[in-house]
């Protein structure tokens, strides 16, 4: 027996397909481009300018207000309508003409609403952000150009979810996967380059342009033809106010409330303990963030497969599927939070200045503590949600508000070692005691 099919039946007995695997190439890129990121951070960027860096993107992630969560909408909507249709040679789809009716109608109502909310967004984010970083005096010069230029930025790479979303909820899954990939890697490359450069903060808008070259240029040279002939075909059958609303602003709440939870800490801490404390939890959040989105990205990568499982109601093929791959999830990232962890407390004995840049070992811990928790939460929440269902809603706004009063609280009081203990013992008791009772409850009652 050859050595390349027992090397494709372990990797598959692991879950590890080539969706998985280029998502997991993107994330592994990361983590190995994370300590390179981390030392030119340190030695181009002053303590403060590190806050400014991360700061700027917890920022620009407000702008999940302003899209609403849409773009996971769209690939559970496209891939229910797409368990009907079949591609083409041409790099069309053909099959019912009802459902792929369906289909245009949601990708021009998508791109309509993507048009204003990229608009809203690069204002909200001109005018709020500039405001946040001018009330705060700081010895940091220049930061104004960047910021604007990111902000702009922002918003263009904003217009290309529906895009991206649409091709992956078709089931183009790896090509989406393997450009992210490539996203990944142009944007460090344009970061590192700028840094070296001397060129501080304007390594932000530098990493967002080339996301947005990147895909952009995928999009139209791989995909012009797929998108021209959806706009082209006429049909409808879809209402937005009857289908796609009811679950979409559920979806939005839900991911308003992940913003609080999750990117509240850095502008917190810049503006109570200073630049240089949320330059510290941003760091840290990277790399404790990188190993996450390694680990469930083993579920991420078959959300359109569920949707069409479901769509099929062939619920025993979708437990198959979904229970072995939230396990292995959950083990990867605990294996990461080991190593993250081990690795911090080495630096910190060798009195190394890296351990400077990140959280001490005891708000560092508490943070993996919870990003594991986490795990298995995102699974329930990805589950439900193939669906087309949010009854996660209550759950996620208990706990957005939670984090956010703690972080707004025990922040100012204790610093980062406040924040994650609330983080922690919201997200085991709100997040995953009452995701766990709504998932069990959900699924007896849709499966019945």
């Amino acid at each position: 027996m050859s050595e390349t099919p027992f090397i494709e039946r372990t990797l598959s007995g692991l879950g590890i397909d080539r969706a998985v695997g280029w998502t997991v190439a993107a994330r592994v890129w990361s983590i190995v481009a994370g300590p390179v990121s981390l030392i030119l951070i340190a030695a181009h960027l002053s303590a403060e300018e590190q806050g400014f860096y991360y700061t700027f993107a917890s920022i620009v992630a407000f702008q999940v207000m302003f899209e609403l969560g849409l773009g996971m909408v769209i690939v559970q909507f496209a891939s229910h309508e797409k368990a009907f249709l079949e591609w083409r040679s041409d790099g069309t789809l053909g099959g019912s003409e009802v459902e792929k009716g369906r289909l245009a109608a949601l990708l021009r109502k998508t791109l309509q609403w993507y048009a204003v909310a990229t608009t809203l967004a690069a204002a909200a984010l001109l005018i709020g952000g500039t405001l946040f970083f001018a009330y705060k005096p700081t010895t940091v010069e220049g930061w104004a150009s960047p910021w604007i230029a990111l902000a702009i930025l922002a918003g263009g790479t904003l217009f290309l979810t529906p895009f991206l979303s649409m091709l992956e909820g078709c089931g183009l899954v790896i090509d989406v996967a393997r450009v992210r990939t490539w996203q990944v890697i142009a944007s460090n490359l344009a970061g590192w380059t700028v840094l070296l450069a001397g060129g501080t903060l304007w390594a932000s808008p530098a990493i967002m342009g080339a996301s947005l070259i990147v895909g952009g240029a995928w999009v139209l040279w791989m995909h012009r033809r797929f998108f021209s002939d959806l706009l082209r075909t006429r049909g409808g059958g879809i209402s937005w106010r009857e289908e796609v609303w009811p679950f979409q602003w559920r979806i939005a709440v839900s991911w308003i409330s992940s913003y609080f939870t999750f990117h509240l800490f850095i502008p917190v801490l810049f503006n109570s303990q200073g630049p240089a404390a949320a330059g510290r939890m941003g760091m840290s959040l990277t790399l404790a963030s990188a190993v996450f989105f390694v680990s469930t990205s083993l579920l991420t990568t078959k959300v359109p497969r569920f949707g069409e499982l479901i769509a099929r109601r062939d619920f025993a093929e979708l437990d198959a599927h979904f229970f072995p791959a939230m396990w292995r999830s959950f083990g990867v990232m605990a294996l990461g939070a080991i190593a993250l962890l081990g690795g911090t407390l080495v630096l910190g004995a060798i009195g190394h200045r890296w351990s400077e840049r990140l959280l001490e070992p005891l708000p560092f811990a508490l943070l993996l503590a919870t990003m594991l928790a986490n795990t298995i939460f995102f699974a329930q929440a990805v589950y439900l949600r193939a669906h087309k269902q949010e009854p996660l809603l209550g759950i996620f706004i208990a706990s957005g508000t939670a984090v956010a009063a703690c972080a707004l609280i025990l922040g100012r009081l204790y610093g980062a070692t406040g924040m994650m203990l609330g983080y922690f013992i919201t997200t085991l008791v709100v997040s995953l005691g009452g995701g766990t009772w709504v998932f069990l409850r959900k699924r007896l009652e849709w499966h019945a």
